[in-house]
């Protein structure tokens, strides 16, 4: 009978939560994303990010999931779960940036958000905030309720 490999999972914080910054409204959302994202493609390039949260919002990562072109970047949201999970996110917030500068979340910004949070409500890990980031602001998709 052939061999069949374990599968297992292993997590180490890299430095005590206390320390790890807190999200807990779309302007810390925003000031958070402002910090890590880098400035020399966000008028440049669409790139989508997931940032991981604890059950206290305390920010455990992040990572990019796309990088695409000056209009659009596609996303999938088996990637954006699947890194979710191994990180250990008990929420998370997504964003992505509008090199164009506008602040207006368009139709497949609010499919993709409504539907990552479908997902992430089936799986237990929600969807706290979907921000979109420009070189001027942001917009929360969560606080104009559009999904």
């Amino acid at each position: 009978m052939p061999t069949i490999t374990e599968v297992s999972l292993a997590y180490k914080a890299s430095q005590p939560v206390e320390t790890l910054p807190q999200i807990a409204s779309p302007e810390e959302a925003a000031e958070y994303l402002q910090s890590i994202w880098d400035q020399g493609t966000l008028e440049l390039r669409e790139e989508f990010i997931v940032v991981l949260l604890n059950n206290a919002k305390k920010v455990l990562g992040w990572s990019r999931i796309s990088s695409g072109g000056s209009t659009a970047t596609i996303v999938e949201p088996s990637a954006v779960f699947q890194t979710a999970m191994l990180g250990k996110a008990d929420s998370i917030i997504v964003s992505h940036n509008h090199p164009s500068g506008r602040k207006q979340a368009s139709s497949a910004d609010i499919q993709l958000t409504k539907r990552l949070s479908e997902i992430g409500s089936l799986m237990g890990i929600p969807l706290d905030d979907h921000i979109i980031l420009t070189a001027t602001g942001y917009l929360s998709l969560r606080a104009e309720r559009l999904f």
